[in-house]
This record gives structure tokens, sequence and C-alpha cells, in this order.
């Protein structure tokens, strides 16, 4: 496996949003070296590694740790990433006692979506296709293992870094059991997105259906009027609002406007991602807080270390 040795290139002190939950951004959808169940956590922004650390109410210190000159502003970038000046308050108030996001507006209302390049919202988005929470994260986490360059930090910790169009090919996506997705893959790394302009060209790659676009504008973009339907997502709405599968989509709509995307995505982190006939049996119990069944979107750091036998 290739590594890179990282130093400190630059650090910063910044504010958040009053509010802003940096463990609870960190600990959503993370692989076991992006955070470990600490105040801190590790992203990848600028061909650096940043280290978030929560220092006090509504502020974080930055710390950017690179193998070279960054060819932008890894602080700057990272404080985007992460969200901290991102105000939600209009969301939250269309989510409080809803059905399906209610439970993550009352106990997770500091969280933030940790944008992802282009690139890597493609990579995770062609994984969800067709396949459970466990299979989905699970190939991706496979590819990492498979793929990723080792970026080591001066402490020691090591960062699996999104892997490289140039470094997949049939036989490693094959091996991370992608199946008939790898074609996908393959074709987009020919000519990866680079920007949320890129993203729209998507749509003419075979095996990226409206659902896989929706996903990576809404995670690469916060293009948070987009809804990511699947079934899943309808059986859910349509059992919590009473209405027919044909009209999930615009009760969505009409319930969350400009924000039925971010909705789309707290659903699952409130039901854990559990299998749909689990997940419907929470919906009628009202149980829709996450953390009630593992893995989930809140403890996959726990299932996935940076070092694991193949």
């Amino acid at each position: 496996m290739r590594s890179v040795e990282l130093r400190l290139w630059a650090e910063d002190e910044a504010r958040a949003t009053p509010g802003y939950s940096l463990v609870d951004t960190m600990k959503t959808y993370s692989f076991g070296w992006m955070y470990w169940g600490a105040s801190c956590g590790l992203l990848e922004v600028c061909n650096c590694i940043i280290e978030a650390c929560e220092t006090g109410k509504s502020r974080v210190l930055l710390r950017a740790f690179c193998p070279s000159e960054p060819p932008c502003d890894p602080l700057k970038d990272a404080i985007d990433v992460l969200g901290l000046h991102e105000d939600l308050s209009e969301y939250w108030g269309l989510a409080r006692g809803d059905p399906l996001v209610g439970g993550v507006a009352d106990v997770m209302p500091g969280l933030r979506l940790r944008r992802a390049s282009p690139w890597y919202a493609f990579l995770v988005a062609v994984c969800q296709q067709n396949a459970s929470f466990r299979q989905g994260w699970g190939m991706l986490y496979k590819l990492h293992l498979l793929a990723s360059v080792r970026a080591r930090l001066p402490d020691g910790r090591v960062y699996l870094m999104v892997p490289r169009p140039g470094d997949l090919d049939e036989s490693v996506l094959r091996e991370a059991r992608l199946g008939y997705r790898y074609r996908t893959v393959l074709e987009v790394a020919r000519n990866p997105p680079a920007t949320c302009k890129d993203v729209d060209d998507l749509r003419g790659v075979r095996g990226v259906g409206p659902y896989t676009h929706a996903l990576v504008r809404l995670i690469a973009c916060r293009d948070y009027s987009v809804l990511p339907l699947d079934r899943w997502l309808e059986a859910l709405a349509s059992k919590a609002y009473t209405v027919p599968k044909s009209g999930v989509r615009a009760a969505l709509q009409a319930k969350f406007g400009r924000w039925v995307g971010l909705a789309a995505l707290h659903t699952t982190i409130g039901f854990d991602a559990q299998p749909l006939r689990k997940a419907l049996e929470r919906l009628e119990k009202g149980l829709n807080k996450p953390g009630l069944a593992e893995p989930s979107p809140v403890s996959l750091w726990k299932y996935t270390p940076p070092e694991a036998s193949l």
C-alpha cells in the first residue's frame, strides 16, 4: 500500500454557528479513520488531512497536515466542508415533531452534512444502488482498504484517503464486491467530476439514474432541493403521511420544500438505515431517534478500522 508522510502546515481556531456539534457532524457516516469516539475528527481537504477538535462552545480548532504545499486553502475549505457556518434554523422548524425526521431534530440539532468532493460523493452514491446499509458502506470500506493511499500523521495515526480514479480498475472494483456497478465507476473515472458544475454531466452515464444523481448533488453540493427517493423512503413516507406511494414525492416537497433532500438523509439517520420491515415497525412505535440499532450511520466508525484483514 502506498503511503505519504504528513507534517503540520497550518492551524487556526474557527467559530461555528451557535448550537453546532462537531461530534454529531463527525460521527455520522464516518469510517474509523475519520472519527473514533472523541471530540475530534479527521477529514480530507485540498490533498491535506484536517484535524478538527472542539475547544469550547461554538469553537473548533483546525489543524492542516499536508505532504507538500496544498493547491488551495485547507483551513478555509474545511470550514465549508464541516458546515461550521450553516444556518439550519428554518429546516429544524419544519422537522420538529415530524414522524420521519423529528427524532434527529430532537437529539442531533447540531448535526451538519459534511460536504464531500463530487468524485467521492459519486463513489458513495453508486455503492448505495440496490444495496442495504451494510452492503453499500461495506463496498466503500473495502474499496478504501484496497485502493487508498495511507496518509500518516506525525502522531502515528493513519488516514485512508479517497481512492483516486486512476487507482481503480476492474480487478479492484470486483474484489471490493461492487458487482455490476464497476462498469459505471470505470466510465466516470475516465472523466471524474471535479466541481458541482460537472455533476449534472453524470446523468449521461449509463448506470447513473435519478436517485444516484440526486444523492451526489446532495452530498457534494449541499443541494437540499433534490430528493434521492428510493423504495425504502417511499414506503416509510407513504406510511408516515398516509399517502399512496405515487404521492410521496409531492407530500415530501409540500412538507419540506427546499430542504427535502436533507429530510431524506435525516430519515435514514433517524431510523438507523435499518431494513424496511424494521424501520416500518419503528415508525409505528414512534421510534425515530438514531442510535437504537448498530451498525448505523452514527456508529459506522466503530466497525471500520483503518487497518483490517481483507
